[in-house]
């Protein structure tokens, strides 16, 4: 034993060595591993500084400038990454190979190659890296963990196993995403293991003070931490970019780091004291999963959620039982008494009856006759008299003393006790003991001489069997009334119940003897730690021993060349489709010929057209939706465009409006802001969707408002409803100030806009915003709609968004620099990638925003082409993509001078020159074809008008006959035209549209199953594993609910883009047909804006408990996750989601069925009557110059006019 200096750590080497061998003697190899790097740390003495954070966070960057030194690979991409420990000491690299021996490179060697042995996480487990720098002291490790995804096993696998070996963790992250809810998640975690944790938010120069005060970021960060149950010793704030930032704490960082150096030994064995009871506690989950499926089975047999509950309920029905026994006992006891009193009372033998006795008993004597002749039958038939005369009295003196004293005895009883059987009653009404004379017979005894005592003892000796009879009687009816009784109160369903309780009750007892094994193991494994003894070195030497392969780099002798291409030159801008003339020149010509022509029969109606069309062009306006995650730089961008700093920038990711920047009107002058708050109901709507989160359902606003004030008072909710519960914060907080202003359309003033776009409490009541501003944009007429996050917490946000893609005239998408698309973003874009071939231009503009942050040229190609390749993976071909800086665009825009080392321009220059042409040309020329085609129609009639006026009178009167004939033909044309064919042919293209959606939903659900039951939430700490199961199991069907929703929006539209092209075939269809009886100019109508149809998200009436069974295969998260339990629980999920699936699919197929044939008939009715309308004003201009004398003069100028028009 060299290496350890202090006494404490050798002897938690020895402590450990136990602990590792108990670990390997019952068989948990997971923490026997982890005890012997443990072992290895102690007796190097490394106290470990681990940086943990999401990728592009700045964690390698951190730790290359803390060591002076660009050791650790680092990307605005996300890498696969693993563990890499960093120390001072003897230069070297070692990489641990998950399935092969770790290989040493001795110094020199190649830093690049060991930067890609960093990124290789699939086969390599950990890098250590040795390095001479007077930066770090000796016995310090710093560990770059894999950036953290809350989704992904290996990740949170590759960072968790090393977990036990850090001392302190910085927890890094990005200045624009310090609020994700992965964040949170996974601090909390860490806090749970009693590690010392420090919050590092890097990359602090992103701030902007004039969008938001830093006071106030840093109070939101800090009060969403404690919110969340963190516990952290110190946030510090960052910026490795511009070191002299006024906010900057990298200096006071390094202070820490120092200080915590020089308390090395102290936290190196409280660390070590920590990272052991963690172990126990892991291998405790272990025993736990062990005993896991009994323990389930035995709780779903429970009906009491404690014993306490059962053993208070054991006692109450004990009671009962006792209580209803010891009533009948009583009741019992007492009419015994009364039956025995009554009996002692029944007087049946009097003096009468004893002599009719002794009449029979001396008629029984052998010497006993009657008569002188026949003697024999004389004597039985006075026998058989005096018995009948004895039986007759003695029957009555039993009725009178006997019978009705014990049948009134017994109806006192039944009607005391309330016995309810009417048999039973008839049956004491009717109550006899019979016996017959033969009985009496049976009853004398032989006795020479009928004596007074003889006759006494007959009579007695009857009187008593007979009272013993009726008393055997009357008790068995008192037994049966009584059993009716304990019937009647349910003695045998509480005796029943009882035994079920003592049963269960012996569950909660094998339940306690679980626990208490539990808990002699985790006893009996610190007692080892507590008892463990001094060893040998050579006891200790196998655990401290290390063999590597050793191994020098070899560096490359050919480096791959790489053209040097600018982005610009890589991504060339597509050269916009330009016209000879602007759209304003068309207009002025348009409005220049509906004059000419207006006074022209059968040219008027066409005037009156142009005059519309002139009216449409002037007024015309451009929407652009604005869309992005929550802190991608959207209302940066914005501004931006605009060149002010207008858009404020929202703190609160859940929170946020849909901004719109709109040109200035006579009405709403420059500067105005009009604000529509939500109505009650849409209000309602938000609230529901919130409070189904934590199972609360309400049916009111002020019902809604008051368990909102309930549920934000559990502070200590799971992360799938944090961003619900901060929604259910902020309306409670603001709605006394807001209440009476529901539903109302308010103007306020600029100043007061940033109040009701950042404050949470303002913006969570307001559903759009109209800020009208002159600016260079709004000047072109373009409406810019700032449009909520992607990942907004408002569900109705989706139905708004799919309205701005389909309508929108162009579509920008904004992400950031060195962000990886969000969950929120990809179904976004798939969702893009959906409708982008329905539209006849491609609208979509992506802007890789913050590309100032790029280091080098190859770093920002890097990152343009892991964009261009994800939008590839959702069907986005051939983006328009833009990297710049909006911050710098804003700046170039206020004259300051640009500088960086990689960009030459903020890039914004680049995106107008495209952007502003396909406005003013690409779009224009759809209106200017538009336009051209009036005219051109309009020197064709006139054309014809002049040829007809031309001709000689003979000619004329024949080509009136024609004309009325060709007039009828066409109008026939358009009567014959049948439905039903194109009806058909919409239900066909539907049912094919419709028929692949099941089959895509299913392809992504493993996707879905693995993002909602993810490790991050199902873990063994959870105190209420049935509610987040629930939970994960809510949020799968969110996840398929929701894209089974966004599969009909983009069904809606591709077949709208459907009967669009069917339209246009049905005209040049008809337009063929008309032209073959007569050649004449007619225009169709234009299509009108599809009313968009709302789709319900699927499942939302979705029974739950029909998922109860699949749940139940959750045993533990061990289990779980390593076994086979996850993909049981998934195809058993996905087998009952089949038929719910298929029914939505086939409900909304109906619905659209119904929608666009009831469409398709309207605009071809419209098109119909636009067509006859142009056919009859044609017809009549040309009878008037087959008729009257027109001016042909007047007609050749007008139309030698348009005609020069058209040459231009």
């Amino acid at each position: 034993m060299q290496k350890t200096q202090t006494e404490p750590l050798q002897q938690w080497i020895y402590r450990l060595i136990a602990l590792h061998d108990q670990f390997v003697e019952i068989g948990d190899t997971v923490q026997a591993k982890k005890t012997k790097q443990l072992i290895k740390k102690a007796y190097d003495g490394e106290f470990t500084i681990a940086f943990c954070g999401h990728f592009s966070a700045g964690k390698s960057s951190l730790i290359n400038e803390l060591i002076g030194a660009p050791l650790l690979p680092s990307s605005p991409i996300p890498t696969s990454a693993n563990l890499v420990k960093v120390k001072a000491g003897k230069p070297y690299a070692r990489v641990y190979y998950k399935a092969s021996q770790p290989i040493e490179y001795v110094a020199p060697y190649d830093y690049e190659e060991v930067k890609t042995f960093c990124r290789d996480g699939d086969t390599i487990d950990m890098i250590e890296i040795s390095d001479e720098t007077d930066a770090i002291p000796s016995g310090i490790v710093l560990m770059d963990t894999p950036g953290i995804d809350s989704t992904d096993d290996a990740h949170r696998l590759a960072t968790e196993s090393a977990l036990h070996l850090a001392d302190v963790i910085f927890y890094v992250m990005d200045y624009n995403h310090v609020q994700a809810e992965m964040n949170f998640e996974f601090t909390k975690r860490l806090s749970q293991y009693g590690k010392t944790i420090y919050l590092v938010v890097n990359q602090i120069d992103k701030h902007r003070e004039e969008e938001l005060p830093f006071s106030l970021f840093a109070r939101s960060v800090e009060e969403a931490f404690q919110q969340w149950g963190v516990a952290f010793e110190r946030i510090f704030y960052t910026s490795l970019k511009q070191k002299k930032h006024v906010y900057n704490e990298f200096e006071a960082l390094k202070q820490l780091l120092q200080s915590l150096f020089g308390e090395k030994n102290k936290r190196l064995q409280q660390s070590i004291h920590i990272a052991v009871e963690q172990m126990i506690d892991n291998h405790m989950q272990v025993v736990i999963a062990q005993q896991e499926e009994e323990e389930q089975n035995i709780r779903q047999l429970l009906s009491f959620n404690n014993e306490q509950e059962l053993l208070k309920k054991i006692e109450e029905i004990e009671q009962t039982i006792n209580d209803i026994k010891k009533t009948w006992s009583t009741a019992k006891q007492q009419v015994e008494q009364q039956l025995a009193t009554t009996l002692d009372n029944a007087y049946m033998m009097p003096y009468e009856t004893r002599e009719y006795a002794r009449a029979y008993l001396e008629a029984c004597q052998p010497d006993f006759k009657v008569g002188f002749l026949f003697t024999k039958k004389k004597t039985e038939e006075e026998r058989e008299k005096r018995l009948s005369a004895f039986y007759k009295d003695l029957h009555k003196k039993i009725e009178s003393q006997l019978e009705w004293h014990i049948r009134d005895l017994l109806k006192r009883f039944y009607e005391q006790y309330d016995i309810r059987d009417h048999e039973l009653l008839h049956h004491i009404q009717q109550l006899k003991v019979p016996f017959s004379k033969q009985w009496l017979v049976e009853q004398k005894t032989n006795q020479p001489l009928v004596t007074g005592d003889y006759v006494l003892t007959y009579t007695n000796d009857i009187a008593t069997e007979i009272k013993r009879l009726y008393r055997d009687v009357a008790l068995q009816v008192v037994d049966q009334m009584i059993n009716k009784g304990k019937a009647q109160q349910q003695l045998a369903m509480y005796e029943q119940q009882l035994a079920q309780l003592t049963e269960e009750h012996s569950r909660w007892e094998r339940l306690k003897q679980l626990a208490r094994q539990r808990e002699h193991t985790r006893q009996q494994l610190r007692k080892t730690v507590e008892t463990a003894m001094p060893l040998s070195d050579e006891a200790v030497y196998p655990f401290i021993h290390e063999t590597f392969m050793m191994r020098e780099s070899k560096r490359k002798t050919e480096e791959v060349s790489r053209a040097n291409e600018k982005i610009q030159e890589e991504h060339p801008i597509p050269p916009a489709q330009t016209t000879s003339e602007t759209v304003e020149q068309m207009i002025e010509k348009l409005r220049t010929v509906s004059q000419m022509i207006a006074p022209i029969e059968g040219l008027k109606q066409l005037a009156k057209e142009m005059n519309e069309k002139v009216r449409q062009l002037q007024q015309r306006t451009f929407t652009i939706a604005l869309f992005g995650a929550f802190s991608a730089g959207k209302s940066s961008f914005a501004n931006a465009l605009i060149g002010e700093h207008v858009l404020p920038v929202s703190p609160h990711p859940t929170t946020a409006t849909i901004n719109k920047i709109v040109p200035p009107t006579d009405e709403h002058p420059h500067g105005t802001v009009v604000v529509q708050v939500k109505t009650e109901q849409q209000l309602l709507n938000d609230l529901q969707h919130s409070l189904r989160f934590f199972g609360i359902q309400v049916h009111s606003l002020q019902e809604a408002i008051e368990e909102s004030a309930n549920a934000i008072c559990n502070h200590h909710v799971e992360a799938k409803e944090r961003v619900h519960w901060a929604f259910l914060q902020a309306v409670v907080r603001g709605y006394e100030q807001m209440k009476e202003k529901l539903g109302h359309l308010l103007t306020i003033s600029l100043e007061q806009f940033r109040e009701y776009v950042a404050n949470e409490t303002k913006s969570c009541f307001v559903e759009w915003i109209e800020l009208y501003y002159d600016c260079p944009l709004t000047r072109e007429n373009i409406i810019l709609v700032d449009t909520p996050g992607a990942d907004s917490v408002n569900a109705r946000h989706t139905g708004v968004a799919f309205n701005y893609i389909k309508n929108a005239d162009a579509i920008f998408f904004v992400t950031y620099y060195n962000h990886a698309f969000s969950k929120a973003d990809r179904e976004f874009l798939i969702q893009l990638g959906r409708v982008k071939d329905t539209f006849s231009l491609d609208k979509m503009f992506f802007i890789i925003n913050a590309a100032d942050l790029a280091h080098t040229t190859e770093e920002l190609q890097a990152v343009v082409h892991y964009v261009k390749d994800q939008l590839l993976q959702f069907g986005i071909r051939h983006p328009r993509l833009f990297p710049l800086s909006s911050k710098w665009a804003l700046a170039e825009k206020n004259g300051e001078t640009f500088k960086h080392d990689v960009l030459s321009n903020s890039g914004m220059s680049t995106f107008e020159q495209a952007f502003y042409p396909f406005i003013r040309q690409e779009i224009g020329s759809l209106a200017i074809a538009s336009v051209r085609l009036q005219m051109k129609q309009a020197h064709k009639r006139l054309a014809e008008y002049i040829a007809e006026a031309k001709q000689s009178d003979d000619i004329k009167r024949k080509k009136l006959q024609t004309l009325q004939q060709e007039q009828q033909q066409l109008e026939r044309i358009i009567e014959q035209y049948e439905t039903n064919h194109d009806i058909h042919a919409i239900e066909q293209e539907l049912n094919e549209l419709v028929y692949y959606i099941q089959q895509r939903v299913f392809f992504r659900l493993p996707d879905w199953f693995k993002e909602s039951f993810n490790p991050s939430v199902l873990h063994d700490r959870q105190a209420n594993i049935k509610k987040v199961l629930q939970l994960c199991l809510d949020e799968l069907l969110y996840s398929i609910g929701f894209d089974l929703a966004q599969e009909m929006r983009a069904t809606s539209l591709r077949m709208e883009a459907f009967i669009s092209k069917r339209y246009d075939l049905h005209f040049m269809a008809l337009e063929k047909q008309w032209k073959e009886v007569h050649d004449l100019i007619v225009t169709k109508v234009d299509l009108p804006v599809f009313p968009t149809l709302e789709f319900p998200l699927a499942f939302e009436q979705l029974e739950r408990s029909i998922f109860k069974q699949a749940l139940s295969l959750y045993k533990n998260a061990k289990s779980f996750f390593e076994k086979d339990e996850k993909r049981l629980m998934k195809e058993q999920l996905e087998r009952q989601l089949h038929e719910p699936v298929a029914t939505y699919i086939n409900e909304q197929k109906q619905r659209l069925l119904a929608h666009y044939t009831k469409q398709w008939n309207t605009v071809i009715d419209r098109l119909h009557c636009h067509m006859c309308e142009q056919m009859n004003e044609h017809f009549a201009g040309l009878l008037l110059a087959l008729t009257a004398q027109a001016s042909i003069d007047e007609l050749q100028r007008i139309y030698d006019m348009i005609g020069g028009m058209n040459d231009e």
